[in-house]
């Protein structure tokens, strides 16, 4: 079964993406707003507070910021009468300037294998799995008595 496009029905995607009624063309040019607010807020907070804020959204007159941590809201809340005016400067329609703490999810660490064994340990294990009759317990000491031994070690 193969799919057949219907003629005359297609529309290239430019045709879907610059249409003014388009739901693509809306979230296009409110990420390009966004980003434009951004770079104006980044410009207005102290140099030293430019890492710790971004952007959430901004409608109806409402500008939410986001942070990792509580420490950055209450230093916002000594920067926001400032920032409020400064903002209200450049977007006349601003009515709210709120901030959100949004933490950061930590990276996971790949976790990490048992210790490395010495030479001495390893020679134990293998001989300790040759007097072993049980094939499990035996099949376990061989594949640890397989592993590298550490680093300046006997």
């Amino acid at each position: 079964m193969s799919i057949k496009a219907r003629v005359g029905r297609t529309k290239s995607l430019n045709a879907l993406i610059n249409k003014d009624t388009s739901v693509l063309r809306h979230i296009f040019d409110q990420a390009a707003k966004l980003k434009q607010i951004e770079t104006l807020v980044l410009q207005k907070l102290p140099e030293a507070s430019r890492t710790d804020y971004r952007v959430g959204n901004y409608s109806h007159g409402r500008l939410v910021l986001l942070t990792s941590s509580a420490v950055n809201l209450t230093k916002f809340r000594y920067l926001k009468p400032q920032l409020f005016t400064d903002l209200k400067a450049v977007l006349p329609d601003l009515q709210q300037l709120d901030l959100k703490i949004r933490p950061e999810t930590p990276v996971k660490e790949p976790q990490k294998k048992g210790k490395p064994i010495s030479n001495k340990a390893r020679k134990q294990l293998s001989d300790l799995a040759d007097e072993i009759d049980n094939p499990r317990l035996k099949e376990s000491l061989q594949r640890l008595g397989r592993q590298q031994a550490t680093k300046n070690q006997p």
